[in-house]
């Protein structure tokens, strides 16, 4: 596929078109907070996707509850475990299909090709963007739903291993397969967005919270989705500076 050529997913084209938002942690809140970000205006929602040690796929940032590992845990004593709700990603893509776009990020492997099954099922082959990390990931999803649109995910912490290979993606980013690349908002600004912008590839930015932030990336062309915590704060600005 041509990156640069118009699309036809509905995920925003690289030139001239206006940023699309996606509600970033807001299942932290569980249900309530996913239907807070569909209420938000956001175009994509997103959601932490992991699994327990009895299969069940849940909505979870963070690779423990309560200090234990979720993949050594049943799903019933994650729920007992955790100080916040932990939604089933089935319940979570029950309040978003037909009201959002899905925006799966994939915590780790394993998980890709039942994630990919259910959000199709909600969302429809284009209605949706899977993120990760896992450039692993990325290139099965690619093989075996070659119409699904992917982001390799690129901004690990300086102190983490790899992190010097994310300031030149470009490689990786190719040689997985992904659609697209979703950029930590450091690395887009220390020349990385320019690179992957010339090479192509449209852009997520991650996770812009601060109004000087919004209203920098939401003026780029090359920016096709604005991930950011307050979601309905950036939709108000994006439509003010639309206006």
């Amino acid at each position: 596929m041509d990156q640069g050529a118009a699309r036809d997913d509905g995920v925003p084209p690289l030139p001239g078109a206006a940023a699309a938002i996606s509600a970033h942690r807001r299942d932290e809140a569980g249900l309530a907070g996913l239907r807070d970000a569909v209420a938000s205006g956001a175009e994509y929602v997103e959601i932490d996707v992991r699994r327990t040690a009895d299969g069940v796929l849940v909505v979870h940032h963070d690779r423990t509850a309560a200090g234990v590992p979720l993949n050594r845990c049943s799903y019933a004593r994650v729920r007992e475990l955790a100080p916040d709700p932990v939604p089933r990603v089935t319940e979570a893509l029950e309040i978003i299909g037909g009201r959002a776009r899905g925006h799966l990020d994939l915590k780790e492997r394993g998980c890709e090709h039942e994630a990919v099954e259910l959000a199709r099922e909600a969302f429809g082959e284009d209605g949706f963007v899977v993120t990760t990390r896992e450039a692993g990931s990325i290139a099965l999803i690619k093989r075996d739903f070659p119409g699904v649109t992917a982001a390799l995910s690129v901004g690990r912490g300086l102190w983490e291993r790899g992190a010097v290979r994310d300031f030149v993606p470009l490689r990786a980013i190719r040689e997985c397969g992904a659609d697209m690349v979703a950029l930590n908002h450091r690395l887009a600004r220390a020349g990385v967005l320019r690179q992957c912008a010339r090479a192509g590839f449209p852009a997520m930015i991650w996770t812009v919270n601060a109004v000087p932030l919004m209203r920098r990336f939401l003026d780029d062309p090359r920016v096709a989705v604005l991930i950011t915590d307050h979601p309905g704060a950036a939709v108000r600005l994006r439509d003010h500076r639309r206006r």
